[in-house]
């Protein structure tokens, strides 16, 4: 199955409804040798009780590693399996979560 939102323009008033405000693709997440990691700290930017970001309009110029979504970068197995925005994606591969674990 596709994913509907492949085709929807970013930015665009489809595309932000489709996000649940889950504030999860907001923590940090690291790449190793290839393959995706969320981290357990979240962006400075992350309000952790509404889970919005507070620079929102602005996030991609007070935070340099912020990337604005497009099709080809949720493609590219950055957001939690769950997340609308990939939910239906063919063969997504979505990031790791860190664990306590050793």
């Amino acid at each position: 199955m596709k994913n509907k939102m492949v085709f929807s323009h970013p930015g665009s008033t489809e595309w932000e409804a489709v996000c649940q405000r889950c504030g999860r693709c907001c923590y940090e997440k690291i790449d190793y040798r290839g393959r995706i990691y969320y981290t357990k700290q979240p962006c400075q930017h992350l309000d952790s009780a509404t889970k919005l970001c507070r620079v929102y309009r602005q996030r991609d110029e007070c935070h340099a590693d912020c990337s604005r979504l497009t099709p080809e970068l949720v493609a590219a197995g950055i957001l939690p399996k769950d997340c609308p925005y990939v939910v239906g994606l063919d063969n997504y591969q979505a990031p790791e979560m860190e664990t306590d674990e050793a």
